[in-house]
């Protein structure tokens, strides 16, 4: 590596040390929430609670025009580690990615003023978008599907507590 490259390496690590050190009010804007899409949201690092899950479910026009609707599921669980993984594993990353997104919409749910609208977030209409996909592509009949943003404590075993942060209405498949 030359001089110069070595520095910004250096200065790189420095700004990283600082911004953990430093702590900064939030940062809010539009503009700002596509620069946000680089760094990972590393809150859920921060203390051992609940954690923001997706849930979904779809409907279906019965036959007699009545809607039919399915359980509802768990986008983005957890998956299986294999050893391959260390070398090639694009479904976990992808999965880290939606995941990551989840989080995201739950802090800026948090960060709302009280009775403010999450329709008009970004990551809201990021999380309507690939949830849409996610369910026409798991259920081709889908009509409609809604989706919840729900915290969840988990124990040893089990999930010992769920609270919905925020159910959306019903949405057209794609």
């Amino acid at each position: 590596m030359d001089g110069m490259a070595q520095w910004l390496f250096l200065a790189y690590f420095v700004l990283m040390l600082a911004t953990l050190i430093w702590k900064t009010p939030l940062i809010s804007g539009p503009w700002l929430f596509l620069l946000r899409a680089f760094f990972p949201n590393w809150k859920f690092f921060h203390a051992v609670g609940y954690a923001p899950r997706l849930y979904a479910r779809t409907v279906a026009q019965g036959t007699n025009g009545q809607r039919i609707w399915g359980n509802w599921t768990l986008l983005y669980p957890r998956r299986t580690r294999h050893w391959w993984h260390l070398f090639h594993n694009p479904e976990t990353n992808l999965g880290l990615a939606q995941q990551n997104l989840v989080h995201h919409l739950g802090a800026d749910i948090n960060a709302l003023p009280e009775g403010g609208d999450p329709g008009g977030l970004v990551s809201y209409g990021m999380v309507c978008n690939v949830v849409a996909h996610t369910m026409r592509a798991r259920f081709p009949a889908c009509s409609h599907f809604q989706f919840e943003l729900r915290m969840e404590l988990d124990g040893p075993q089990r999930t010992v507590d769920a609270q919905t942060m925020l159910s959306s209405p019903v949405l057209p498949c794609p």
